[in-house]
């Protein structure tokens, strides 16, 4: 196991000396949703902070794979509601994610660095991630997955600089971002059902911000990859 271990890195550490030649770092600023059954209608409700790095070797003009790694604080609270059964539930909760994923990322135009050209383009991207809630361990592995999946546009400033904007939406396969246990809430005869937890949806959770990002090629006056 060590030397599968040990050899998975090595391989890493020369790709990522290879991708340096076109690649990309950089950071996203911005906030974080959470979608569950504390906030089942507005994904834009109790925004909070978050932050994301990310490497993104650049294969062709419109072709790029990435790797991230999130950082987001996610919320809920049932006050907040329109709905009467969770304004009588009163859930509140806050909670810590920590996300890696590797994505792959489509430009709508091309997209390339050089000198005394500006580009700018729309792009889609997905993949799949491993997460922590509030940064602990348990033992059903199904629960670590995520499917994230965005939108963005990014400019270039110079052969080096770029800026621009991303939405994404992470699918989970767990549905306890709220703590809401299946079992605290009986049903009652006013709202049958609807003040337990709904274990056949699971939570969602969204990160948008601005990025800076910095071209690692080593030569910026030469065409990017076509």
């Amino acid at each position: 196991m060590r030397r599968i271990t040990l050899l998975t890195i090595l391989i890493l550490l020369t790709y990522v000396g290879v991708s340096q030649k076109n690649a990309d770092i950089g950071f996203i600023v911005g906030g974080a949703t959470y979608l569950g059954d504390v906030n089942t209608e507005n994904p834009f409700r109790t925004i909070k902070p978050g932050v994301q790095g990310f490497y993104r070797h650049n294969i062709h003009s419109r072709l790029a794979v990435r790797g991230n790694a999130t950082y987001a604080r996610i919320g809920g609270r049932d006050n907040l509601s329109d709905f009467d059964y969770q304004n009588l539930r009163g859930i509140e909760f806050d909670a810590d994610l920590f996300e890696i994923a590797g994505m792959l990322e489509f430009n709508f135009f091309r997209f390339e660095q050089l000198p005394r050209q500006r580009f700018i383009s729309p792009y889609i991207n997905g993949g799949i991630g491993l997460m922590t809630v509030d940064f602990q361990f348990n033992s059903n592995f199904r629960e670590y997955f995520t499917i994230p999946f965005g939108v963005g546009v990014k400019i270039g400033i110079n052969e080096r600089w770029a800026v621009g904007l991303e939405y994404s939406f992470h699918r989970t396969f767990r549905d306890d971002l709220d703590k809401i246990p299946d079992w605290l809430y009986t049903s009652s005869e006013t709202y049958p059902l609807k003040q337990r937890a709904n274990v056949q949806n699971d939570d969602w959770f969204t990160f948008f911000g601005v990025f800076l990002s910095y071209n690692l090629k080593d030569c910026v006056t030469c065409p990017a990859n076509l």
